[in-house]
Parts: C-alpha cells; structure tokens; sequence
C-alpha cells in the first residue's frame, strides 16, 4: 500500500514537473527508472549511451523530491570529472530554474547563501579539501542531501587505477567510496556511465559500495552509425583528402566532421596540412580577411584558448561557418552536437570505451552516419583487447566484436553496407551483390609503382643529406613565435627528413617524393630533390617555379588555433 502510494506520488510529482518545464520531448522509460530509485534512496548504475540524457536524471531530481515533499530544499551533490564540463552544466541547469555551483569557482559562503539545489565539482576537491568534506558533514547539508551523483563513472577504474609500476594519474577516482563516510547513512549514490564494459561495471559497483543497486542500461549500439576500419600510411595524411575535397565543393554548406587525434602534436600537424591544402578555401567564402571567424576548420584541445573554444562549440552546436575540427579527447565528455556527419579517428584509441565514447558524438540527430577509424601503426598504449579485434577485423564484423564487450547479444546491421567495412564486403542487398559504392573515406589513394633505380648510399652521405635537410628546416622557421612545434607549421617536419633519409636511395624525382613522403609543398619537395642532386648528381634537376598560391602555409601572425606552453609536451 505504501509502495503504492509513493508511487502515485512520484507519478505525480514528476509529471508536473515536466508540464512545467515544457521540454518539447518525453522521457525514456530508462531515465524514469533512475530517477524513480534515485528519490527513493536506492543506488543507480546507468550505462546510458551518449546524447541519452543522462544529466537530465539529476536535473530533475530536486525538483521532483520537493514537489513529493521529502525535502524543503533538496539538494544534489554531483563529482565530475572535468572543469569544462561542470562550467557546461552549471549554466544548462539554469534552465530548469536551478541554482547551481561549482566548488572552486564559488565559495564555501556563496554556497551556504544561496540555497542552490546542484553542487558540482571535482573527486579532489571533495575528498581532499577539508572545508568541502566539513561541508558535507554539516546537519543541514545531510539533512537536505537527496544524493551523490559519480558522472563518467568509468574514470574510477580508467583515471583512479594504474597498471603495476605507473603512478594513478587521479587516485581520488579510486576513492569516491569514502564519501559514503562522511555523508547520512543511506544515501544513494547516481553512477552514471556512457561507456563501462561489462567486466567494469562490477569492479565500478564494488568500489562504490554498491548493495542491491538499481541496474539502468540501455544498448550503446546505435544502428544509424556505420563504422570503417582503414589501415594508412602514418607517413601521408592522403586518407584525408576526401575531406578536403568536401569542403571546397560545398563550402559551409558541407557536414560537420570530428577528427580525433591520440596527441597534441597529431593535433598540429592534421590541422597544418588540411590548411595547406585547402589554401584560401579555408575560409567561408575565401575570406579576402582571413578573419578567425570565418575559418572553416578549427583545433580543439585542452590548452585551447577559452575564446577559441567556445567559437568551435558554438558553430558545432549550430550552423556556424566551422565544419572540421581537429581534436584530442578534451573534445569528448558532456559536449552534445546533433549534426556531427562524420568522426574521424586518425590513430586508434586506447582501448574499446574510448572507440564509443568517440563514436558517440556521430549521428545524435539519428541520421547516418559514420565513425571512421584510420589505423596508423599501433601504439603501446592500446589495449590488449583491442589489438586482437582489430586483427580480426578483416574476417568478421567490427561491430559485433566491438559491441559484445558491452552487451550480451550482438547482431550486425542488415544491410550490411550500412554496418561496418567488413559487412560491406561481404553485403548481398541485391540478387547481383551489393550496389552501394564504398564511401569516400574507404577509397584508397592510388598505389605508386615501385621505383625502377635504386641507388647505394653510404653513411657519409646520409649525414650529410640531414645536414642540409636540417639547414633548409631552419631556415624556414618564421619571426614569430608559435604556439606549436614549428616545423609542422612549416610543413617541413623531423619526420619528413627522417622518411628522406629512409627512402634516399629511391628517390630521382618530384612525383616519388610527393607521393611517398610527409611532404605536403612541392616547393619543400622540390628543395629535397635539390639537395639530393647535390650529393649524388645521377639525375638530371630541373627547378620549376611555382605560383604564389601553390603553397600556403599557416599563417604564423593568426594565433586563433595555437595556445601558449603547449610546445612539445604531449599534453591532449
């Protein structure tokens, strides 16, 4: 009976809620059931794929609790992985007439003033900070606390636990079960996650202190994305030049795309060559100007400029001129775009959750769309089990073996062109086979013929090949200082001279070099054959003078896409 009537009041409460809030959409019976166990005092685990709504749960909890008049003045306590994300959800809460704050942005007297229904911040600041534990020890604070909501709950085992020998990069993740101590007896903790394998979540539950906990999960296998697997030359960025080419066909009118990069300097030199390329199409309309604002492509990553930031945020989110951006994973948690067409992943994440969460961000308007992986040679930083699916990745569906870690029933998209590369391959749509062409992105460069000379090159002519590949290099660094290794900006970068030196012995002309090497000018290439003709004179040079806008190279007095002190350290 009493079940009964709690019932009937949550029922109650939450619908008027919504008829105030006028959110033009429903809410999944999913988010309903977490928010239900959540006011009721029971721990949560939702696995909630991106763009679900998981926010929305904790949102309206506040408002819902008062309306059932558990709490005078409910309150919420979220620990959240990232700064940008909590200044992100901060402002969204106002929007459901909520007084949010963030611990570290407002102080501990602004806090205690101003009644504030949702308090965010870090597992560091709650845990570590002695005047943000007293906070929640205070009665009132107890008296009033409806719950304690772990977003990205992933990061407990992915951040708080390091392999055997490595420091843990955030150990407080692994910690986020002492706040049951200082907390009343009771009170649930909301564990929200877009990307946990099934093994983890036990692990996640158990450092939690979970008991009986409500279980919310809903399939991260989204149909409408189709997934390519592609393995590239890390010497060329020539996979990309499909977008290139959509860009000077359609201007700003051309889908929005996310290139993911595994490093800071992945980031730079991606961003460098398709500037390159594109030239004065870079910009909206060629934009005699050259302003910031008209830039169709854009760098994102966690040194980025807050202004910068939020020029990019703001076209994703809408229909502003930026249609590519080049980013690291800062570009990743808590961020919704609706139209994002195409994610790129140059290089292979780290591990399956990261090749989701990534993927995630394609096609929340449920239309198709696509998640690229280009596979570069794979680093040591990649899991164990991503390796052996990515090995068997020509042999049977990408999907089904991807998404079996994180359900327990699989099946392959029908037809299976709009699954993955393999089922493409594979597809029989028709009595003849298959009719649809293979994307764009999968269409490989034309291979280059093996060269017909080969030359003997001593040591003594390799040193002195990098000598004077090394002078050229230097003397291309411009004035002004970048915020970026220079020789990407310049296009003439140590890897490029260490594919020379590799393939010296092959190289008699200009089309080998532009079509084999990292070189992205056919001035710099035409300086390579220079130099090489000065050292072993066996072919005959020619110097061709090239037009003005044959090359561009990235304008070092435009600093709207490189940050200060990112030089050289790797940081994403």
């Amino acid at each position: 009976m009493a079940a009964a009537l709690e019932q009937r009041s949550f029922e109650a409460a939450l619908s008027a809620t919504l008829d105030d809030l006028d959110l033009g959409f429903s809410l999944k019976h999913e988010q309903i059931e977490a928010l239900k166990s959540f006011i009721f005092k029971k721990d949560v685990f939702a696995a909630l794929p991106t763009g679900y709504g998981k926010s929305l749960i904790y949102q309206l909890a506040p408002v819902v609790a008062k309306r059932m008049g558990l709490s005078e003045n409910p309150l919420v306590v979220i620990v959240s992985p990232l700064i940008a994300l909590m200044e992100d959800q901060v402002k969204e809460a106002s929007k459901f007439g909520l007084t949010a704050m963030q611990l570290g942005v407002h102080t501990l007297k602004d806090i205690r003033k101003a009644n504030c229904q949702l308090i965010f911040g870090s597992p560091e600041a709650w845990l570590m900070q002695s005047k943000w534990r007293e906070l929640l020890s205070t009665k009132a604070f107890r008296d009033n606390l409806l719950g304690i909501v772990v977003d990205e709950v992933h990061l407990i085992y992915k951040w708080g636990k390091a392999d055997k020998g490595h420091k843990d990069f955030r150990e407080c993740f692994a910690k986020l079960g002492e706040l049951r101590s200082i907390v009343r007896r009771g009170t649930p903790i909301l564990a929200l996650t877009a990307t946990a394998d099934l093994d983890s979540r036990a692990i996640i539950q158990k450092q939690l202190h979970f008991e009986d906990a409500t279980q919310v999960t809903v399939s991260p296998n989204r149909k409408n994305i189709r997934f390519g697997l592609i393995k590239v030359s890390s010497h060329t960025f020539d996979c990309l030049d499909w977008i290139v080419r959509e860009l000077k066909e359609h201007d700003t009118n051309m889908f929005q795309v996310i290139i993911y990069c595994r490093t800071l300097t992945a980031v730079g030199r991606v961003f460098c060559y398709l500037k390159a390329e594109l030239g004065e199409d870079c910009w909206a309309d060629k934009d005699p100007q050259r302003r910031a604002e008209n830039l169709r492509i854009g760098m994102f990553h966690s040194h980025t400029l807050p202004q910068n930031k939020r020029r990019i945020l703001d076209s994703f989110g809408g229909d502003g001129p930026c249609r590519v951006v080049v980013a690291t994973s800062a570009l990743g948690m808590g961020l919704n775009f609706p139209k994002i067409s195409h994610v790129v992943m140059y290089g292979v994440p780290e591990d399956m959750e990261a090749i989701l969460l990534e993927a995630g961000k394609a096609g929340r308007d449920g239309s198709l769309s696509h998640a690229v992986i280009y596979r570069l040679n794979l680093n040591t930083n990649v899991d164990e089990g991503l390796r052996t699916l990515l090995k068997n990745s020509s042999k049977s569906c990408f999907r089904k073996a991807l998404f079996s870690q994180f359900e327990n029933n699989t099946d392959s998209v029908v037809p299976g062109h709009l699954c993955c590369t393999y089922c493409h391959s594979v597809c029989s749509c028709t009595s003849a086979g298959c009719d649809m062409a293979v994307p764009k992105y999968e269409q490989a460069p034309l291979e280059v013929s093996a060269p017909v000379q080969i030359r003997e090159v001593t040591e003594d002519e390799k040193d002195l090949i990098q000598s004077l590949l090394h002078t050229y290099q230097l003397s291309l660094n411009p004035e002004s200082r970048l915020y970026t290794n220079s020789s990407y900006c310049t296009g003439f970068s140590d890897e490029l001279i260490n594919a020379v030196l590799e393939h010296c012995a092959e190289i008699f002309d200009l089309n080998f070099i532009m079509n084999n090497l990292p070189v992205f000018s056919k001035r710099h290439a035409q300086e390579i054959l220079r130099i090489l003709f000065e050292v072993f004179e066996d072919f005959k040079f020619t110097e061709l003078d090239f037009p003005p806008e044959d090359f561009v190279v990235p304008d070092p007095n435009y600093m709207g896409y490189f940050d200060e002190d990112t030089e050289g350290t790797g940081l994403s």
